[in-house]
């Protein structure tokens, strides 16, 4: 059996802010937008060879239901690239906002980032894996 990554799910409240994030920061390409799908907005974004889904909150479920207090949940996503220091000043000329810059803490000593998005999302840029 073998498995692949497939996507990353966002429900946020204002989802043409967070697709236009994508857009902006990553230069992600929206894939479909749908205005009610199952009683919220929906789109589908393309970064790389990922998919972001990203769909509104709807009316009968409250936002932060889950997790809130970020204590379960999803706490960030990792975007990978090849040079995270490269791929932190194009990040920042295009806007981006980090809350942490570009340091060697990740595991096995990796160099990581992380941009702060919409809504308080966390998004971590991380580099090649050293040593495994």
């Amino acid at each position: 059996m073998e498995f692949k990554f497939d996507h990353v799910h966002l429900v946020c409240r204002d989802v043409d802010g967070m697709v236009d994030f994508f857009e902006r920061i990553f230069g992600a390409a929206r894939i479909s937008y749908n205005p009610d799908f199952k009683g919220a907005a929906s789109a589908v974004i393309r970064l790389g060879d990922m998919r972001i889904f990203v769909r509104g909150v709807r009316p009968d479920k409250p936002p932060e239901a889950v997790a809130p207090d970020s204590v379960q949940g999803l706490d960030h996503f990792g975007i990978g690239v090849a040079d995270v220091e490269k791929a932190a000043e194009w990040l920042k000329a295009r806007g981006a906002e980090f809350s942490v810059e570009p340091y060697p803490g990740g595991m096995g000593g990796r160099m990581i980032s992380y941009i702060r998005g919409p809504e308080n999302i966390d998004i971590e840029i991380v580099g090649p894996y050293v040593g495994f």
